[in-house]
């Protein structure tokens, strides 16, 4: 059995990860959302990013215990943050020093097959869309953990690849009162789409 690649976002109704310089200022993470996250990280047992979303973490997160104003709920995530195994994954990086970090730099389908053989739980891919891309490509997305957010940015980058096609199965779906409503897919194999 091998452990679920899930890819985690906050998205759109026009189906945008982030907005076209990069905005997530849209994505809702009022308490009630936040304890739903947090509850669902407690399962995972590795954190995959692209590029600029490990750089984005690995310069906020290390600062979060020494700031003052830091809140208790961001210091509980710099913590777990800080102490699990994290990937990243980038034929650009030339290295990622942050605690309990490897870098793939090449061979990327058959060094995430050998993540996802390893004992455990999920691994989960933070944002990250382009990344998210290239592994979906290589059949590597188990499932998505969708965050959808009642509002359109009218471009951005997709959640999906221009192209991409594949069947999704409905896992689990929940509303919050803020009009976020989690979904949560399964990736359909070719075989399990021909049965």
């Amino acid at each position: 059995m091998t452990r679920t690649l899930i890819s985690f976002v906050h998205l759109t109704l026009d189906g945008f990860v982030n907005g076209p310089q990069g905005e997530l200022h849209w994505a809702n993470v009022e308490p009630e959302i936040a304890a739903d996250v947090d509850a669902r990280l407690k399962t995972v047992e590795a954190a995959v990013y692209g590029r600029e979303v490990y750089g984005m973490m690995a310069g906020y997160w290390p600062t979060v215990p020494g700031n003052p104003d830091s809140t208790e709920h961001e210091r509980t995530h710099a913590a777990w943050v800080e102490a699990i195994p994290k990937v990243v994954i980038s034929r650009t990086l030339e290295r990622a020093e942050w605690h309990h970090t490897t870098l793939i730099r090449d061979d990327v389908a058959a060094r995430v097959q050998a993540l996802k053989a390893q004992p455990g739980g999920p691994l989960m891919v933070f944002g990250s869309p382009r990344l998210v891309h290239v592994l979906a490509e290589l059949g590597l997305v188990d499932e998505y953990l969708i965050y959808l957010n009642p509002v359109t940015l009218g471009g951005g980058t997709p959640l999906f690849a221009p192209g991409h096609a594949g069947t999704l199965e409905l896992l689990e779906s929940k509303a919050f009162g803020a009009g976020v409503v989690m979904l949560r897919y399964g990736v359909r194999t070719p075989a399990e789409e021909r049965a």
